[in-house]
């Protein structure tokens, strides 16, 4: 099944894809480059409302703070796309489909830096999907020693497409 949704993810949400169509219709969106980067490694539906997902992508210029490390606000915008992209793995009609919610919180705690250069996985994992809220969890961690960089737990409400 792993393989499967894996396939089903990639297919349905390539990351180069995604850039190029911001770059269409964004031009200059300050994502773009990073979903460039971006490799999805493996992604699995453990129950019917939960899942795993592990991304790895490269540290850039464009996201560092002026001391040379990764910008705490680039970690948050990577977590809230990186925990969000998760609901793919459960959402079908009428559950956390078509829009995959809204943040209602993402709280971030950093850790350590990282350095331009720097390869990083992105571990994300659904801890519960009900019906109008979920919570995410996701680990960033450098590659090369697996030292913790950062941690986010991601509260979403489910968004009503029909009432908006």
């Amino acid at each position: 099944m792993s393989k499967k949704i894996l396939e089903r993810f990639k297919d349905h949400f390539d990351p180069k894809e995604i850039a190029q169509a911001y770059k269409e219709d964004k031009p200059g969106h300050f994502t773009t480059t990073w979903f460039e980067d971006l490799e999805v490694v493996s992604a699995e539906q453990t129950s019917p409302t939960t899942g795993k997902l592990v991304y790895r992508f490269p540290v850039q210029a464009a996201y560092l703070n002026p001391t040379g490390s990764l910008h705490g606000g680039a970690i948050a915008t990577i977590f809230d796309i990186g925990t969000s992209w998760l609901l793919f793995l459960i959402a079908r009609d009428g559950f956390w489909s078509p829009t995959f919610g809204t943040t209602r919180t993402l709280n971030c705690t950093y850790l350590r830096p990282a350095m331009e250069g720097e390869w990083l996985r992105l571990e994300c994992e659904i801890v519960h999907a009900g019906k109008r809220l979920c919570l995410l969890r996701g680990v960033m961690k450098r590659e090369r020693d697996g030292a913790e960089v950062a941690t986010a737990e991601h509260n979403k409400f489910n968004v009503d497409v029909e009432k908006m």
